[in-house]
């Protein structure tokens, strides 16, 4: 059976058991959801029907688009139904017939007045929720199938290539962030990925302090001596890397010891990562090893990773426990940061296995 059609039955399956007629799921600004590029393939802006009994309806604005790269038991013009949720909800309703009292989920993330001009004075039951289908199939995303992982893979190995060339340029002389980003950028295009996964980061001496540099990056040099992050993804057919280098030249010893310390909380964090850790476990692990040498982290340990940035699972240390499960793709990104010092990230992208995990991508603390 064809991958999206075999999601697609999986999702409805779950409506089957929540005695829920219809999901519907929009990927457009504001709402964005790759959730419908993850069960149709569909890259672009579109609403989807998802019906208990098997069936889906994509509403693509591109309808050109969405005839080469969807997959859908249907396939019409969102043009043809308003070009807006709500009318397209409310005539969708209406041609299939459903009974009336039929529950319909609308998208969690849906503006609560279009959700009334849908259900007030409705023959139907619409529903608007917090944890309901919406988050059921981003918990499937979490898993990694056979097609997904072959398409990060390829992501991965136009990353690791681009950091080859980020290290080669630094060692044969100074450049600025810019150059580094339009670097990246360029590379990635011209390995066929469709871009960046987010933002390159790429901050210098001065500005890698800031976890996320604002702005991203500037005119300022790069190696400069102390500190310098980079941090970067590649996004191939919709699935994103994201790794975080440091580059460092000329430290002092407390910069030098904020490199070792990091360095050391990847090889704490390896050692748990196999089926049955909690995430809280993992993350809990690095965080009393970074304060027993004198150090806060002052973000998540790591995130899932696949269409979109940030997805589950998340790797926190006191909230949402997780197991970890064969097939999940996440980072795992210690990082410390002082004002005055500069900071220090390394990140990089692994798949838990059977045996424990993969590492899949070679991001390195660069030396100069």
């Amino acid at each position: 059976m064809n991958t999206y059609l075999k999601r697609q039955k999986n999702v409805s399956s779950l409506l089957a058991r929540e005695d829920i007629s219809l999901l519907v799921l929009c990927d457009r600004e504001g709402m964005r959801n790759p959730s419908i590029r993850y069960l149709t393939g569909h890259p672009s802006d579109s609403v989807l029907f998802i019906f208990a009994d098997g069936r889906t309806l994509l509403l693509p604005w591109d309808i050109n688009l969405a005839q080469i790269k969807a997959t859908a038991t249907e396939i019409k013009p969102y043009n043809d139904y308003g070009r807006t949720l709500s009318q397209a909800v409310a005539k969708v309703v209406e041609e299939e017939k459903l009974p009336v009292g039929s529950r319909v989920e609308l998208p969690s993330e849906l503006p609560y007045p279009e959700f009334m001009r849908l259900s007030a004075g409705s023959a139907y039951q619409f529903i608007c929720r917090d944890g309901g289908l919406s988050a059921m199939v981003e918990d499937m995303r979490q898993i990694k199938d056979t097609d997904e992982l072959a398409t990060l893979r390829k992501a991965f190995a136009i990353t690791d290539s681009i950091m080859d060339k980020i290290e080669e340029t630094v060692r044969t002389g100074q450049c600025t962030e810019t150059d580094i980003a339009l670097l990246i950028d360029r590379e990635a295009r011209l390995a066929g990925a469709e871009g960046t996964g987010f933002e390159t980061l790429a901050a210098s001496m001065g500005r890698s302090y800031n976890i996320h540099a604002f702005p991203a990056y500037t005119g300022a040099l790069m190696p400069a001596d102390g500190l310098s992050i980079i941090d970067f993804g590649v996004k191939y057919d919709g699935y994103t890397s994201d790794v975080t280098t440091t580059i460092t030249r000329n430290l002092n010893p407390e910069q030098e010891r904020m490199v070792q310390v990091i360095e050391g909380v990847v090889h704490v964090a390896e050692k748990l990562l196999k089926p049955g850790t909690l995430t809280t476990e993992l993350s809990g692990a690095v965080n009393d090893y970074l304060e027993k040498n004198g150090y806060v982290m002052p973000h998540n340990l790591g995130h899932g990773i696949g269409l979109y940035i940030h997805e589950k699972p998340f790797l926190r240390a006191k909230v949402d426990p997780v197991k970890l499960e064969n097939g999940m793709v996440f980072t795992i990104e210690p990082g410390v940061y002082d004002p005055e010092l500069g900071g220090v990230r390394l990140e990089n992208d692994y798949l838990i296995t059977d045996n424990g995990y993969e590492k899949l991508t070679n991001s390195r603390i660069i030396r100069l």
